[in-house]
């Protein structure tokens, strides 16, 4: 992958188990989907009461998360362990995704209008997430508008 102009932010659409459900999310991405590797190149769950990133394809790969718009080889895919369709992300997580793209936003010049919600991308592709044409990832409760500007704010 050339260097990242996006950050695209995914959620599980899964129930934080409290142990490690990354390793779940890459067996299945491998095993059911015939990938050879998780898709997301970084993930962020609680692990026992402990917040954690996780490692998923190297920055340098492609990922296998966000094939509109040929995102996939222009994009860091970020996935929050949860089903934000059911709750709000926790704070901690807003944290921890806030720290992680800060750092991708330093580290490959990409700017706050560039964080994307994988719904986000599917509008910009013309499918509407509210008309059911397409995923609501990172989740219907989470707000993307509101997370830039948490970004943006330092």
């Amino acid at each position: 992958m050339n260097k990242p102009e996006y950050i695209i932010v995914h959620h599980s659409m899964t129930k934080d188990s409290g142990t490690k459900s990354w390793d779940a999310i890459r067996k299945y991405h491998k095993e059911n989907m015939g990938m050879n590797d998780i898709g997301y190149h970084k993930g962020i769950e609680d692990i026992a009461g402990v917040i954690w990133t996780l490692t998923g394809r190297g920055d340098n790969v492609s990922g296998a998360h966000t094939k509109e718009l040929g995102m996939n080889s222009k994009s860091i895919g970020i996935c929050v362990v949860g089903n934000y369709d059911l709750i709000a992300p926790p704070q901690a997580y807003l944290d921890e995704l806030k720290r992680l793209c800060s750092a991708y936003m330093v580290n490959y010049n990409i700017p706050t209008k560039n964080i994307l919600g994988h719904r986000e991308v599917g509008l910009m592709a013309g499918f509407d997430w509210k008309k059911h044409q397409y995923k609501t990832c990172p989740g219907s409760l989470f707000d993307m508008e509101a997370f830039r500007q948490f970004v943006y704010k330092g």
